[in-house]
């Protein structure tokens, strides 16, 4: 008699198997997530997940400002050869002759400077 109440209601065994099956599965993910809050609780607790998270996000913009910095001084270094070639034949054989003369001039002296201390 129940099994006829039970098909005449529309819950026939595989139904009832079905609503068991997922029920179950829906507790499973249930606790799945619980245990993953629980993890993930216990993990931030003993070594401040958030703080090392802050800490590498810091790091990758620190990366990212040093490779652009290598970048501009491979830039600047491009520049500079640039001016160098567009320099090449102009007065800086004069600069390095006056640079060669007054080296001569210089040579043999010696500078030499002395710190005296005022009372005032």
């Amino acid at each position: 008699m129940k099994n006829l109440i039970l098909k005449w209601c529309g819950l026939t065994p595989s139904f009832i198997g079905e609503v068991i099956r997922i029920s179950v599965r829906e507790e499973i993910l249930k606790q799945r997530e619980e245990n993953i809050e629980l993890v993930t609780n216990r993990l931030n607790n003993s070594y401040d997940i958030d703080g090392m998270s802050s800490k590498l996000d810091d790091m990758h913009w620190s990366i990212q400002d040093l490779e652009r910095g290598y970048n501009d001084l491979e830039d600047m270094k491009d520049k500079l050869e640039d001016i160098e070639d567009n320099l090449e034949g102009t007065d800086l054989d004069k600069v390095q002759e006056l640079d060669d003369r007054l080296t001569e001039l210089l040579a043999g002296y010696k500078l030499e400077v002395k710190l005296t201390q005022e009372n005032y």
